[in-house]
């Protein structure tokens, strides 16, 4: 005896599926989409960290599309250190120790300003008295990447600008704390150089772009499949035939 294969809709099951599936198929679409861009972006930062170091643009980068072109630049500017108006900013250190990266303007040979990420410090270094030989005379060249302002976690804490406690990188915030003007809309990020005495640590700069992509186009395109699975088993249905009979 031989079985033949019927295959019959139901109405609600039907109209519940094929939306469904739709959405979750549009879903894993998107985040092959996502998987590119992530992709190609991580190939254009990693490629703007292995180029020649560069001066900082002359041309006004405020505006979002310049930030993003100059985002892991290279550059290297020439000028003096303002340490009177550093800033500490919260951060763990290369070893899982807590400390603070030493945010410092530098006064930049064209009378503009730029805020430096000089680097790392342990907790007991944070202030300059701890650390005389960190504090800089004369004129230096610091060689670095750009990076753009951020704000505050969504569960993150607010700044204490009259602690000196910084949390986040709102740059309009640090530059007002320190009534410093013609600033660079941008941090620079000093290379791994090391300073005098070994403090701070340079080189705090690493891409580490999420990509979690692959695993959504997984999860969508999967449970797709699952649906259209599950949608066909409970419809199809094989009946015996009686081969004697036809």
């Amino acid at each position: 005896m031989t079985k033949r294969i019927s295959f019959r809709p139901r109405l609600w099951p039907t109209l519940i599926t094929i939306p469904v599936f739709i959405i979750l198929c549009l879903l894993g679409n998107w985040q092959v989409e996502r998987l590119n861009w992530k992709l190609d972006l991580i190939e254009k930062l990693e490629s703007r960290m292995v180029m020649k170091p560069t001066g900082l643009p002359d041309a006004d980068v405020a505006d979002a599309r310049t930030l993003d072109a100059w985002e892991y630049r290279k550059v290297k500017v020439t000028g003096h250190f303002l340490h009177m108006r550093e800033m500490t900013m919260y951060s763990i250190g290369p070893d899982g120790k807590p400390g603070y990266d030493l945010y410092t303007p530098l006064l930049n040979g064209d009378g503009r300003t730029v805020i430096v990420n000089r680097g790392w410090v342990p907790e007991n270094l944070k202030q300059k008295t701890s650390r005389p030989v960190s504090i800089t005379d004369g004129e230096v060249t610091i060689t670095g990447v750009l990076r753009k302002p951020w704000g505050k976690a969504m569960l993150g804490p607010e700044n204490e600008v009259e602690n000196n406690n910084w949390y986040f990188g709102d740059l309009e915030q640090m530059a007002a704390s320190q009534d410093l003007k013609k600033v660079f809309p941008m941090f620079l990020y000093a290379d791994e150089t090391p300073n005098a005495g070994g403090w701070p640590l340079g080189g705090r700069t690493r891409i580490k772009l999420a990509n979690n992509h692959l695993g959504y186009v997984i999860t969508w395109y999967g449970l797709a499949l699952a649906l259209f699975a599950v949608y066909m088993f409970y419809h199809v249905r094989f009946i015996p035939v009686d081969e004697h009979q036809e």
